[in-house]
Formats: structure tokens, sequence, C-alpha cells
């Protein structure tokens, strides 16, 4: 069950000295602007980029990445085994490239029109979907 939020005085005023602000605000003024979420570009934010490579890689293991401007890079697995790459996002900390984040919808074997589970093969380690109304990797 969710938290009940309860606001005080104090919190209230706050709240009501925003809204007023905004409604007295100049309505002919441009909006916020929009930043772009990460666009794996030297643009983007400093030192993180996505990547895909083409192997199985397991985890805690280095293997080469590419990056869309076409450069490579040596990269460390922190996340878990998974087959080839795609929707991945690469951080360049002090010992170099890691995987730190990634789109789970482009992994082998989503199917968004499915009830899937995402785990990991219990005999080699590898990350898959599941199909939860077959009982069977997504993938065969």
């Amino acid at each position: 069950m969710a938290k009940r939020v309860v606001f005080d005085g104090q919190s209230a005023e706050r709240i009501a000295r925003v809204v007023r602000q905004v409604e007295a605000g100049d309505r002919d003024a441009t909006g916020l602007r929009q930043y772009p979420r990460l666009q794996g570009s030297p643009s983007a934010a400093k030192g993180i980029r996505f990547c895909t490579w083409s192997a199985s890689w397991q985890y805690n293991t280095v293997a080469s990445v590419e990056f869309p401007s076409g450069q490579t890079a040596t990269a460390r697995n922190v996340i878990l085994g998974v087959d080839e790459g795609d929707g991945w996002v690469a951080r360049k900390g002090s010992a170099g490239w890691s995987l730190v984040s990634f789109d789970m919808t482009k992994q082998p074997g989503y199917a968004a029109d499915e009830i899937q589970l995402f785990g990991h093969s219990s005999t080699d380690g590898i990350a898959q979907w599941y199909s939860i109304t077959t009982c069977a990797t997504a993938t065969t």
C-alpha cells in the first residue's frame, strides 16, 4: 500500500507561493527548454555513451564495444552476462569503460505483446527473456 502524503502548513505555503509565481508569469514567454536525453555523441553527457557489441559477454569480463560514432573501446561488463548488445550504456570512469545501464526492450527475445520475465540461464549465466505463458525461453 502506498504511503500517505501529509502536507504541513509550511509545505502548503511553499507550494502556493510557486503556483502564484507561475500564474503571474509572462504567458508569451518561451516554455521550459527540453534538453535531449543521452544521444551517444560527444555532446552527450561527458563520459557516458550508448554502445553495442556482437558476441556473448560474460559478467565481470572485458570486451570491445562500439559507439555510434564508430569508435571502439574496451569495456568491463559489471551488470550481467548477455548476448549481443543493443541499447546499452557505457560510462567512462577512472578504471576505464564499464556497462552501467540498458534498455531491456532491445534485448534479444523481447516481445511487447507477451507477458515475460527477464532472467538468466542456469547453464551459462546469460540473461534472456522467458515467456510466462509457455514457461520457455523467448528465444526458442
